[in-house]
């Protein structure tokens, strides 16, 4: 035989629903949030290294790979896409095409 539900037994649960809904849902906007603070934290990082390689001419191949782990042409891709991230101003963009020739998306880089 199969136990009844009372009223306050069926509440409960639907109280019970709402809440882990509501859980969910706070945690799923935590965890955007964290991510878009963890990538524009990323693009800044990007954009503060090309930055401080300006006076130098830009960072070579060697600095690049050390710091990031990666290669140049795509060090220069995340860049630009860090750029349109994070909506840098446009003299910083230009200073950052004028040292990073392959910034500018006409070069054959």
């Amino acid at each position: 035989m199969k136990p009844t539900r009372t009223g306050a037994d069926h509440t409960s649960a639907e109280t019970d629903t709402r809440e882990y809904q509501k859980l969910r849902r706070n945690r799923h906007t935590r965890q955007q949030i964290q991510a878009e603070y963890k990538s524009r934290g990323e693009a800044a990082r990007f954009i503060q290294f090309a930055q401080a390689w300006i006076p130098y001419g830009g960072a070579t191949d060697e600095d690049i790979f050390i710091s990031f782990g990666i290669t140049r042409p795509r060090f220069i891709q995340k860049l630009r896409h860090s750029i349109v991230e994070v909506n840098l101003d446009a003299e910083a963009v230009r200073e950052l095409a004028d040292t990073y020739p392959c910034f500018r998306p006409t070069s054959n880089c």
